[in-house]
């Protein structure tokens, strides 16, 4: 079967380009016909940057050439030997690439097919959800950034009427509000650009700051009446961010971590560590691939059950993720939505890449 597919040859050079795969699925496969896929402003571009330093690594999971994407919309339309509670003609969420065609594994605990040596899934993580008749397939792919925002509400310990603060409105931040307002949380979000604060509007988070990092501390401390926010969230990954997060957590109360490191920093650490000892503030990491992927004895969350969530609240109109979307473009424009997610930030955010058109 010939397909197209996404790859990331180097720094800011990418391609859609064809490749065969077998043509029937194997035992304990499905073979997925794309129908939509979301590009990640935050791990993508960092990719395709090379912002991340491990694309030069042989042998990390994104090394040179990288096949793209992991938010992937389809229909099921071959199902192999041994294969339970999928059918074909199932409309399913994955977290195949940018790619027209693929397989998913359900057997196979890493998610690979190897055939002459190579491998025909690229690692696809073994997870697939059927995408409910009442959320739409460019909403549900959407939704990837959601799965990664609700780790924050997963690791914290907030409760209705805690105050959180969520420094970056990208639409990891932006959701990550959402979730919190779902749980009767009073939610700030801060962001230096007007186009995403005005976004965050919208969605209706409406406690949005802006201004330099002293104007934010005194502005949450005039809120909170000189205590701080019970929580504060870094959704940009960056030091200089949880710097600034740590100075307006209140006693005994959280920072976490929700986005990923990637630039280096100077600088001291006293700032952000005095806080845990003077006080008692907590450092939570919220990878969301700390999580198993399917629900586990012992565990209270898995990604399938965040997922399963999250389409709910989609379908009750308790978080948007529909207005996130600022265009929908096709597999062969993937040059211009890279370049435009980077250098045009206030128009473009959220590109859903559309494989049914030509």
């Amino acid at each position: 079967m010939r397909i197209k597919q996404v790859i990331v040859n180097g720094p800011h050079q990418v391609d859609l380009v064809e490749r065969d795969i077998p043509d029937k699925p194997a035992a304990g496969e499905v073979l997925i016909e794309t129908e939509k896929t979301f590009i990640s402003a935050g791990t993508e571009l960092a990719n395709y940057t090379a912002l991340d330093p491990s694309v030069h690594i042989a042998g990390s999971w994104n090394h040179y050439p990288w096949l793209a994407g992991y938010a992937n919309a389809g229909r099921v339309i071959a199902v192999g030997d041994e294969t339970q509670g999928i059918n074909e003609g199932d409309r399913v969420y994955s977290f195949g690439k940018h790619v027209s065609h693929h397989y998913v594994s359900l057997s196979d605990p890493v998610g690979l097919r190897t055939i002459a040596g190579q491998s025909f899934a690229s690692g696809i993580p073994p997870l697939i959800a059927l995408i409910p008749d009442d959320v739409s397939s460019e909403v549900a792919v959407a939704a990837r950034m959601a799965g990664v925002a609700i780790s924050a509400l997963r690791v914290s310990t907030a409760q209705a009427g805690d105050s959180v603060a969520v420094f970056g409105l990208g639409l990891v931040g932006n959701l990550c509000a959402q979730f919190f307002q779902t749980q009767g949380c009073r939610v700030y979000g801060i962001d230096p650009m007007p186009a995403r604060r005005k976004l965050a509007n919208k969605v209706g988070i409406t406690n949005t700051l802006t201004g330099t990092d002293s104007k934010i501390r005194d502005q949450l401390l005039e809120i909170t009446n000189g205590d701080g926010v019970t929580v504060a969230i870094d959704a940009v990954g960056d030091y200089l961010v949880v710097k600034e997060a740590a100075s307006v957590v209140a006693q005994a109360g959280e920072v976490i971590f929700l986005g990923s490191q990637r630039a280096e920093r100077e600088g001291g650490f006293t700032d952000v560590l005095r806080p845990v000892h003077w006080k008692h503030v907590r450092y939570i990491g919220a990878l969301e691939w700390q999580f198993p992927l399917h629900p586990t004895r012992g565990t209270r969350h898995s990604t399938y059950s965040n997922i399963q969530r999250i389409y709910e609240l989609i379908a009750d109109k308790k978080i948007d993720v529909e207005s996130l979307i600022s265009h929908r473009m096709k597999p062969k424009e993937i040059k211009l939505a890279y370049d435009s997610l980077l250098n045009d930030k206030d128009h473009y955010w959220g590109v859903v890449l559309d494989w049914t058109s030509n």
